[in-house]
């Protein structure tokens, strides 16, 4: 009889062969057995995890894809700051670049590790005693969101790292892209099943890692490679960047072919030129060479500014550009009713990216480039990424070219467009709904109505985009009233509706008759006004009725609101439309609560609080609520007029500062208390 320890040895020894030939696939595109004796090995695996429940299936090969599907994505923080880099652009910025270095460490040569720049997504990798715990995305630097059961599928990513010498815990950051050959071939097969294609390798990665259901990430050819280091628990780990690139790959982790060392800016300039000429024969995007200090103690020395580390740099390649022919222009409608001209255009490839439209702005750039359909035109990516229009090339123009004329009507409804200031063309007609069933099905109505249910508004949960589009379509909802006269009945024409997901929904649009003004106000979608300047209103207002008889000089008066916003206003609550909706949402039994005014003893009134770290009890945008409530400034970074700092698990470089600078910390556990003081 088979021991269980022979079992367990049977099954290790099974899935280190496995990961051993991933890697040469995945990772060295030298694959030494066939896809069929792979398929058998792969098959021993998984009957011996049905057999045996006692094995260790957390770093097993069959646990990449399968995931439960997640609810929404989680928050992921970082213990070091995950920050952006200043970009150079001409060699001078790098000369300049040195010259500060020197500046401040007193030293006249020094190596410099150089390495493409993918046009990718950002990401974090954790590894905790040389185990794949978990992955994020940058966010705001200190937190960003939990990506793992994506991460996860990336078959390149080792989930037990090889070797021993691991840290206890290690980030590990790097950069997830798709390469060029896979993307145009993802992208044809998508679109033969009537799906929209994407626009670019970036923007698909973006979309792939951030699906809730991980099987999806599963079936895309996505790739990553690891290039720096987020937070290690033993100090002066690696003694420079090169070693700590030799060490990534003796763990099996991929790391770019292309990186090269290199003693002097000469020479980093003379990789740029090359990896420029290089640059189409990739088989991955990439906009610029990233530049790094190689010795890790001189990094520590120049240390790091608020948004970026002193010792490296992005060199960014000039932006290409092409020219090519303007086929028409259509007028694009907004949320807010914004029309917007989009020229179409004779499809041109920039920088590995096929261009068949750029926005023209507004009709004041249309004119200051005297722009006409079936003119030839000179178009740049703006920042490598956003096609721009940046000349006209009138040589070419022909006598039967036509001038762009402003809309004068809805294309859809046929209400009048009016114009505002830089000549956009605004629909005028509600912001939130319309009477004519001719404009429903078109975005201005659906897009409203989505920030109308969206968090910060009305928070009504179960009514994601595709439910919208549907009820839309279907004509169940034609205004935002509709919503709240939603019957069990109205969904029997919709797909993926069950009995308890009704009865979800419906309750928490009824609970969204109870909200804050402020959060109302936000919802309507009236151009220029955002929840905070939301929450100044609902201070000075109080009653949505208030707004009615206002003035622009009323609105003015309120904090953060200038001329441009609080015409806005006027012209919102002074349409007979706009107030015919309103008394309807009242009628519906909507009670809108007032912001709080008086903040009485509070002790944190004007007070500035920062938050880091993961809390058990609130999420970061409950707790920043909770102490505007009480009138304090929730505050994003650390100074000396910082008065405290709450603390969570996986506090990031804050805490340190904090501690620096004698701040006030208040941990996780004794949160409660702390906002219980309110007497002073």
């Amino acid at each position: 009889m088979v021991s269980k320890k022979d079992i367990k040895e049977i099954y290790n020894s099974l899935k280190d062969e496995i990961n051993h030939h991933n890697f040469l696939y995945h990772n060295k595109d030298q694959p030494e057995i066939t896809d069929i004796q792979y398929d058998q090995l792969f098959q021993k695996l998984l009957k011996l995890e049905e057999e045996y429940d006692f094995v260790d299936r957390s770093d097993s090969p069959s646990s990449r894809v399968g995931d439960t599907p997640q609810s929404d994505l989680k928050e992921f923080i970082h213990k070091v700051p995950m920050l952006s880099l200043d970009n150079a652009f001409e060699s001078n910025d790098l000369y300049d670049f040195e010259k500060r270095i020197f500046n401040k460490i007193k030293k006249q040569k020094l190596e410099y590790s150089c390495e493409p720049k993918i046009d990718g997504v950002a990401v974090s990798l954790i590894y905790k005693k040389g185990k794949f715990i978990k992955a994020g995305t940058r966010g705001d630097g200190e937190q960003g969101e939990d990506i793992t059961h994506n991460v996860k599928t990336i078959k390149q990513i080792p989930l037990t790292l090889k070797g021993t010498n691991h840290p206890n815990e290690i980030e590990i950051r790097g950069e997830i892209f798709c390469e060029k050959k896979a993307f145009d071939k993802f992208n044809n097969d998508y679109s033969k099943s009537d799906q929209k294609k994407f626009a670019n390798p970036r923007n698909f990665v973006a979309g792939s890692i951030r699906q809730l259901n991980p099987e999806i990430a599963a079936a895309r050819p996505l790739k990553i490679q690891l290039h720096s280091l987020g937070y290690v628990d033993k100090n002066n780990f690696f003694k420079s960047h090169q070693e700590m690139l030799n060490i990534f790959l003796s763990w099996n982790l991929p790391i770019n072919p292309d990186i090269k060392l290199v003693d002097s800016i000469e020479d980093v300039l003379s990789y740029c030129e090359k990896l420029t000429k290089k640059r189409e024969a990739l088989n991955y995007e990439i906009d610029g060479v990233v530049i790094k200090v190689d010795n890790s103690s001189i990094q520590e020395e120049l240390g790091y500014s608020a948004r970026s580390p002193k010792w490296s740099i992005a060199k960014k390649f000039k932006a290409e550009e092409g020219t090519t022919e303007v086929l028409s222009v259509n007028f694009q409608m907004g949320r807010t009713g914004t029309l917007t001209p989009v020229a179409n255009l004779k499809p041109v490839k920039l920088g590995g990216v096929t261009i068949s439209n750029a926005t023209l702005h507004n009709m004041d750039e249309v004119e200051r480039l005297d722009i006409r359909i079936g003119d030839f035109v000179k178009l740049k990516r703006a920042g490598d990424v956003i096609p721009k229009v940046i000349k006209v090339e009138k040589n070419k123009r022909k006598k039967v070219n036509k001038k762009i004329i402003q809309p004068t009507h809805c294309s859809s409804c046929s209400r009048p467009v009016s114009f505002f200031e830089g000549l956009t063309p605004n629909l005028d007609l509600s912001k939130l709904k319309s009477e004519d069933p001719s404009c429903y099905g078109y975005s201005q109505f659906k897009e409203n109505l989505k920030h109308f249910v969206s968090r910060q508004a009305m928070d009504i949960d179960g009514l994601g985009s595709k439910t919208i589009d549907q009820m839309v379509d279907k004509g169940i909802i034609n205004s935002v009233k509709d919503l709240y006269l939603l019957e069990k009945e109205s969904f029997k024409e919709l797909d993926g509706f069950a009995e308890k997901s009704i009865n979800n929904l419906l309750s928490s649009i009824n609970k969204s008759k109870n909200i804050k003004l402020s959060n109302f106000i936000y919802a309507l979608g009236i151009k220029e006004i955002g929840l905070e300047t939301s929450k100044n209103l609902s201070k000075k207002f109080l009653k949505i009725e208030n707004f009615f008889s206002a003035s622009v000089d009323d609105f003015i008066a309120v904090d953060d609101i200038g001329e441009v916003a609080s015409s806005n206003l006027f012209a919102f609550f002074s349409d007979n439309h706009n107030i015919k909706f309103l008394e309807e949402m009242i009628d519906l039994g909507f009670n809108l609560i007032a912001e709080q005014v008086s903040y009485g003893t509070s002790k944190f009134v004007d007070k500035k609080i920062a938050i880091t770290g993961k809390l058990s009890s609130l999420s970061r945008d409950e707790l920043k609520i909770k102490l505007e409530d009480l009138g304090a400034k929730v505050v994003n970074s650390i100074s000396k007029n910082t008065d405290y700092i709450i603390v969570g698990t996986d506090a990031g470089s804050k805490l340190e500062k904090s501690k620096a600078l004698n701040i006030e910390i208040v941990p996780d556990e004794k949160l409660n208390s702390f906002l219980m003081q309110n007497e002073t």
